[in-house]
């Protein structure tokens, strides 16, 4: 059985299940914002747990969509029936309604200067682009072939992605609306699109569970997909710094991953039902779930780390059965200063972390134990391993399998009081060589 996490907070209010959430800092006062089945907005306190002022309602059906400005002046949100509206968060006033579409405002974004406003509907198949300071409707996109599921503004606002359940993402330039490169094709319908902090990665989710990676620049698959869910992902949310990104699906779990390598981060986070919603917050130390359990939970990932699983095998090394025979026949030809170096080269190596050599290689220098990850239910997968709270959890040999080896069994105190580790035998194999060369040679040839 996998292992999975406790959330630090449940912020409970909403009296049906939660369609989206967002992390803010309004005030230097960090909150969340969530959109719910039960047609209101709520704003919460993340320290607390308790929900901040009045309720935000002015929805006639359920509220799905949101968006929230970088200083958390103002709330963003999308209905059922097709209704956005821009609320003012200090005040809780609508400032703005905008109703172009027919049908459920499923995702919304602002650019990144927040000037504009991108929306999508699923009911259609097309992308609509706002001004936020006069509600007028900049660009109506139509380029898809079935409804538009998921949008995101690149973080340089140069452009924007679109995905749809025609299974492709599409690349629009921001400027003008045009499509500026071939549709990404996937294998199922997209639902959800991220960028990176860089605009060079584009990571998209499925309704078959696989998260895809892709070259912003040149359209590019960037390898296999992650088979990364049982059930369809509902949401993928990318972490500030770009090293991970979160997965919210409806086999129950949230799920961390690192970008780079693709591997689990810390243990899963897991859920009673369906997970709608996921996001970081601007620290990238904490992350907020919800979906059909009516409830926000908080989760704190700052003491998880990389899980090793088998679909991304680290560069290994194994120390060969026959090391210890290939040292004795190469050293007993040498001098004992040869074997004084090759072995101190190989002790070098092993002692670096105080015991066995990294079987990992680079990849666990490369990161950092500050996330989480977790194996995945519906997978049954023996190379995931539990999680530590200091280091990659990686798979090492037992200790019996490294007494074979007499240079990986030297303490580090007694490298320290030695100029080089000895070995006894082959020691030996040489001082007697010496006497039996000597006993063979006169008096004067000595």
């Amino acid at each position: 059985m996998e292992q999975s996490i406790s959330p630090i907070r449940s912020l409970r209010g909403h009296t049906s299940w939660l369609q989206e959430v967002v992390f803010s800092n309004y005030k230097n006062k960090h909150r969340i914002v969530s959109t719910s089945e039960d047609k209101t907005i709520r704003i919460w306190d993340v320290e607390t747990g308790n929900q901040v002022g009045i309720i935000l309602e002015g929805h006639r059906s359920a509220t799905v969509g949101l968006a929230v400005s970088m200083d958390g002046r103002r709330i963003v949100s999308g209905n059922n029936d097709g209704k956005i509206i821009i609320w003012d968060a200090e005040t809780k006033d609508i400032i703005r309604a905008l109703s172009h579409h027919t049908g459920r405002a499923g995702s919304i974004q602002f650019s990144s200067d927040e000037k504009r406003i991108a929306s999508v509907y699923d009911s259609d198949s097309t992308l609509k682009i706002w001004d936020v300071e006069t509600g007028e409707l900049v660009f109506d996109i139509d380029g898809h072939q079935s409804s538009v599921e998921t949008v995101a503004y690149s973080p340089n606002g140069m452009k924007i992605a679109s995905g749809s359940k025609d299974g492709t993402v599409r690349i629009w330039s921001a400027a003008t609306g045009k499509q500026q490169a071939q549709p990404l094709v996937h294998d199922a319908v997209v639902r959800s699109v991220v960028w990176s902090p860089d605009n060079r990665l584009l990571i998209s989710a499925c309704t078959d569970g696989q998260i895809y990676f892709w070259s912003a620049p040149t359209g590019a698959q960037l390898g296999s997909p992650l088979h990364a869910h049982s059930n369809s992902i509902n949401l993928l949310a990318i972490s500030p710094s770009g090293e991970l990104i979160a997965s919210a699906s409806k086999d129950s779990t949230a799920r961390l991953w690192n970008t780079t390598t693709r591997r689990p981060f810390g243990r899963v986070l897991q859920h009673g039902q369906s997970v709608a919603t996921v996001a970081f917050s601007s620290n990238g130390q904490l992350v907020a779930t919800g979906g059909r359990e009516n409830t926000i939970f908080l989760w704190d990932i700052s003491h998880e780390t990389i899980i090793t699983t088998n679909a991304v095998s680290p560069p290994s090394v194994v120390p060969s059965p026959n090391l210890l025979t290939d040292l004795r026949v190469e050293q007993a030809s040498e001098s004992e200063t040869s074997v004084s170096d090759l072995t101190s080269t190989t002790s070098s190596s092993a002692l670096a972390g105080g015991g066995p050599p990294d079987r990992t290689g680079s990849a666990r220098s490369h990161h950092s134990a500050t996330s989480p990850s977790l194996p995945f239910q519906g997978y049954s997968n023996p190379g995931i391993l539990a999680a530590s709270s200091s280091a990659p959890a990686l798979a090492t040999p037992s200790k019996s399998f490294w007494k074979r080896f007499f240079m990986f069994n030297k303490s580090s105190a007694s490298v320290g009081t030695s100029k080089r580790w000895k070995i006894p035998r082959i020691d030996n194999i040489l001082r007697r060589k010496r006497r039996n060369i000597e006993s063979q040679m006169g008096p004067d040839e000595s």
